[in-house]
């Protein structure tokens, strides 16, 4: 006997994984265009603005009835914190990002192993003693042809001090062409 899925929920081992119709819809017409086809969900959870769902290239969340979509690549840093229930990262232009999650279920170690999983390289090099810059080129895991490279300085160092931006560009320079990364 084959059972039907309730009203509105799909079965999880279609396209959707489960995620209501509803949402699904929403979500897949929010996605950025061009998209030739709906990326495949690796896992989803409801968040307490409406669902955060995990794709091989971005996390997609819902906030004040929007969905938005942020490339695992363009997160410098972020995680999961049991206490409060928040998934938060902090992405490479400055912008802070966090959504609520009541059962998380898979989606915070599927943000660790995307996350990890962008970066292609990671050099701590070092300018001033201890002090330095951290470079790491990252894959845009949606466009595998896409590499970014960013520069991240340790606490002490800014972009004013003197000689800081002509050392990390040298650094940078260096790197591509060590590993062959446009």
């Amino acid at each position: 006997m084959v059972r039907q899925s309730p009203v509105g929920r799909s079965r999880w081992w279609s396209r959707s994984r489960g995620l209501p119709a509803a949402a699904y819809a929403s979500w897949s017409a929010s996605l950025p265009s061009p998209v030739s086809r709906t990326p495949r969900i690796l896992a989803w959870a409801e968040s307490l603005d409406g669902f955060c769902i995990g794709t091989p290239g971005a996390l997609s969340y819902q906030r004040d009835g929007a969905w938005h979509h942020v490339g695992w690549h363009e997160m410098e840093r972020g995680g999961w914190d049991v206490e409060t229930r928040r998934l938060s990262w902090l992405r490479y232009d400055g912008a802070e990002g966090s959504v609520g999650l009541g059962e998380p279920g898979r989606v915070p170690e599927l943000f660790r192993e995307r996350v990890a999983a962008s970066i292609a390289v990671q050099k701590f090099v070092a300018l001033a003693g201890e002090r330095g810059v951290t470079i790491t080129a990252r894959r845009d895991l949606g466009d595998e042809s896409e590499i970014t490279w960013h520069s991240s300085l340790t606490r002490g160092l800014t972009w004013q001090t003197e000689g800081v931006r002509d050392a990390v560009d040298r650094a940078v320079a260096e790197l591509r062409t060590e590993y062959d990364l446009g």
